[in-house]
């Protein structure tokens, strides 16, 4: 998996108010084009009984 090259030299400013929601959309919209979670999954055996299973938790247990 490779990730987009990003210069941290002459990038400009930071805005003081980022927009978040607009932010998660492109991240969402760059995984799903590079099927980044389908890749979590198949990288990952669950083991014997489920053990090494790894979850998402959306929020506290």
């Amino acid at each position: 998996m490779t990730y987009p090259k990003v210069s941290t030299s002459g990038t400009g400013p930071v805005p003081s108010s980022p927009k978040f929601p607009e932010i998660e959309e492109q991240v969402l919209a760059y995984w799903e084009s590079d099927g980044t979670f389908q890749a979590s999954i198949d990288q990952r055996e669950a083991g014997e009984d489920g053990a090494n299973e790894f979850v998402f938790y959306d929020g506290p247990p």
